[in-house]
């Protein structure tokens, strides 16, 4: 499950009227001395090589410790905030793993902050690395929805993307993922990276200078200049464009078709609609078998991930028995060595009379405690109405985290033909299950951590997502006017069968 930490909800909550008589009282970010940034950076980096079981799984330690030492070597003179957190940020995404987030101190988004800086008005459509205007603040929008923007104050589109992917982190070598975060990706995603990390990765500004070929004539290029949005303002724009799905929505799309759409596994995105996932699936899958239905499209595409009913889901669409997990790895036993810089940290001791010390220097579970500890570890068995049919899954780049790993079941026992993008995550399995939270003590820059390495047992390459059989995407028109093009794809594609 995502562990973005409300990015977003920092820059659209009211500060402490303490925290406000701060800001007005500041005329200039605080500077921090290079002592104190080397000192947040080591305990960052103890902590990815003490407490983190994933350090060197996309990339090996040598190239990994070179990069950290780089980093650190940037530190021989005074910074502010913003400098060291694109450091830490940077740092954080090149060892390539999604759930390993940082996040700016609570005190960054200050009324000085934005006296100086103003947010993106529009949010984007990115289809073959080329921004289309999707939404926009203002009513009327000076720019036609659907145009294509070239250029924002002077710099290429191309080049602003350049800048901005390498902050994001996503699994392994996977792309997709990293541009879909730069959109609306996900009706219950906790930020818009595009609107957080311009900013901070390519330049602070109230207005915005833009180049743009309009959707209705494409040989003309226009430019516009349009003031940003102030915080309250974008709390608007941000609010009215983030509204829920459904969580599980099932219906027929014809007598032989049914259509099950899963927007998340997030246990707060089911309360909220009052959903049971287990009494869901077994009136589903009950009425799947009863009718012999032969066709099932499974959509998981924005599908951010969430927890354990992602595993129960597989159970109801595989076959034949299988094993979940091949393994799964815990860096530490005992107390991590920097348990007192992360959030409970004294309650994330692991008794070392159940894990055993392999050839990585990485734990695993003893067998015997399979059962009781990790019976993901054991041989599963298919439900008992499970579903026998022909399967189509609809997945794209923001397909993250457990998403991912149903997505990954599905494509390694050839249950599935997919339809879309590579998924966000990865077919290996992600870090994740159990998180801690590493607080720097200078600069309050924190980390969201996760504590587990899963290797599902399915057959992958290496940092690659479930790749499709058939890449479609939708064109801009077709999204403007409501067409969805993958799932009309996959329509198609059993016409034709």
């Amino acid at each position: 499950m995502k562990f973005y930490c409300l990015l977003i909800l920092l820059v659209l909550s009211i500060n402490t009227p303490a925290q406000n008589k701060a800001a007005v009282g500041s005329a200039s970010p605080k500077q921090y001395l290079p002592k104190a940034l080397q000192e947040d950076f080591s305990i960052f980096r103890k902590t990815l090589e003490t407490t983190y079981p994933s350090l060197y799984r996309y990339s090996d330690s040598i190239t990994v410790n070179a990069y950290l030492d780089k980093q650190f070597d940037l530190l021989n003179r005074p910074m502010g905030e913003k400098e060291f957190y694109r450091i830490i940020a940077l740092s954080c995404a090149r060892i390539n793993d999604e759930h390993l987030i940082p996040k700016l101190s609570p005190n960054y988004f200050t009324h000085h902050y934005f006296n100086k800086v103003k947010i993106f008005p529009f949010t984007f459509k990115i289809i073959n690395r080329r921004f289309y205007i999707l939404k926009s603040a203002f009513n009327p929008s000076p720019i036609k929805l659907g145009s294509e923007l070239i250029s924002i104050n002077g710099r290429p589109m191309e080049e602003i993307l350049n800048l901005l992917l390498p902050s994001i982190p996503s699994d392994g070598y996977i792309q997709t993922f990293d541009v879909k975060h730069l959109e609306d990706y996900s009706t219950t995603q906790e930020g818009n990276l595009f609107d957080l990390n311009y900013p901070l990765f390519v330049e602070e500004v109230t207005s915005f200078r833009l180049e743009y070929i309009p959707l209705d004539e494409p040989s003309i290029k226009r430019t516009v200049v349009v003031d940003g949005l102030t915080r309250e303002e974008y709390r608007k724009f941000y609010n009215e464009r983030r509204v829920l799905d459904t969580p599980l929505t099932f219906k027929y799309l014809k007598e032989e078709v049914a259509y099950l759409k899963i927007s998340s596994f997030l246990g707060w995105h089911r309360r909220a609609f009052k959903q049971n996932f287990d009494s869901l699936y077994s009136t589903v899958f009950n009425e799947l078998k009863l009718k012999k239905t032969p066709y099932l499209i499974l959509d998981l595409r924005n599908n951010e991930g969430g927890d354990n009913t992602g595993e129960e889901l597989i159970a109801y669409l595989l076959k034949k028995p299988y094993r979940h997990l091949d393994y799964i790895e815990k860096k530490y036993v005992g107390l991590p060595p920097v348990s007192n810089y992360l959030e409970n940290g004294k309650e994330l001791y692991l008794a070392d009379s159940i894990f055993y010390k392999n050839a990585t220097g990485n734990y695993r579970i003893r067998k015997e405690y399979y059962r009781h500890r990790m019976p993901l570890l054991l041989e599963q068995q298919p439900k008992e109405n499970h579903f026998t049919g022909q399967l189509i899954v609809l997945a794209n780049g923001a397909s993250g985290s457990m998403a991912a790993v149903v997505c990954s079941f599905l494509k390694s026992h050839q249950r599935a033909v997919f339809v879309g993008e590579e998924t966000g995550g990865a077919m290996e399995g992600p870090t994740s299950r159990s998180f801690t939270k590493l607080t720097l003590p200078n600069t309050h820059i924190s980390i969201g951590v996760p504590l587990t390495k899963t290797v599902n047992a399915v057959t992958y390459t290496k940092g690659r997502g479930v790749i499709p059989d058939y890449r479609v995407e939708p064109a801009i028109e077709d999204i403007l006017h409501g067409v969805d093009t993958e799932l009309n794809f996959a329509l198609k594609l059993i016409n034709r069968e």
